[in-house]
């Protein structure tokens, strides 16, 4: 093939958007003019890599978009110190399905033993496989929506967050709503109902979530439109930073012991 014509096709294929194919074809003529192989068959090859490559970045883009602050992994999920789930849960949550069936899941239980965890790798795995997420703290959650309130677009707010496939929320529980910010939890819970998957981890049972939240009627109705398709996970166990924190003795034993009491 003559320059002229090599630079020709370079250009078109990176008219196509196919930038991997048009970096390599030189070394695809070069080593296909040595082989045997079939001109389709070395064509299929060289797609393969393209298709390859753009799945890679896509995922990439999805991965920053979705503001996911640590990437975790459920292999590394230490499951045999965590009481209230099973391997053959993750990997059914691994799975993705509760995202293709548009349910929620909620991971509840006391601090240290691995909500975070799990929801961010949940993230990181959907990101990976084609589905947008969006991560967000519950107090970066209710600061956005009550500044998008004050300015007067929360329906444009609410709108961009009802876009992803999967919204997690980190920590709901550690500080209490005011009764206008579990409002606005609750529209936005609402807003996604039966459209699209939210995973929550929180501390709270769903008996504190009148309390929680400062109003029961909210809360229920919360909590209604939460739990109608959801898979609940119900965690116990002991804080993994405090035994490794007591492991150093840095935490008193008697604390551990506490701690084990209060949660019995």
């Amino acid at each position: 093939m003559s320059s002229v014509a090599l630079e020709l096709l370079r250009n078109n294929l990176l008219e196509l958007n196919l930038g991997f194919i048009s970096n390599h074809i030189d070394t695809f003529l070069h080593e296909h003019s040595r082989t045997d192989k079939p001109l389709v068959e070395a064509l299929c090859d060289l797609l393969d890599h393209e298709v390859t490559q753009r799945r890679q970045r896509a995922a990439k883009m999805r991965l920053k978009l979705s503001r996911l602050p640590q990437i975790k992994n459920l292999e590394e999920f230490r499951i045999e110190e965590v009481e209230g789930i099973t391997r053959k849960k993750l990997n059914e949550l691994a799975s993705l399905a509760f995202v293709e069936r548009k349910e929620n899941v909620v991971l509840m239980g006391p601090s240290g033993l691995g909500k975070t965890h799990i929801l961010s790798a949940l993230v990181y795995k959907a990101c990976n496989e084609g589905f947008t997420a969006y991560y967000m703290s519950a107090q970066e959650l209710i600061e956005e929506l009550l500044k998008a309130k004050r300015q007067n677009r929360l329906k444009r707010k609410l709108a961009a967050l009802c876009k992803p496939h999967l919204l997690a929320i980190d920590e709901i529980g550690y500080e209490n709503f005011t009764r206008e910010e579990a409002t606005l939890l609750f529209n936005l819970v609402a807003s996604r109902y039966e459209k699209a998957s939210i995973i929550l981890t929180t501390n709270k049972t769903f008996g504190q979530w009148g309390e929680l939240m400062g109003d029961n009627a909210i809360a229920t109705a919360t909590l209604d439109r939460l739990l109608h398709h959801a898979d609940v996970i119900i965690m116990k166990g002991e804080s993994y930073r405090i035994k490794k924190r007591s492991k150093l003795g840095l935490v008193p034993l008697s604390m551990l012991s506490s701690e084990s009491q209060n949660r019995k």
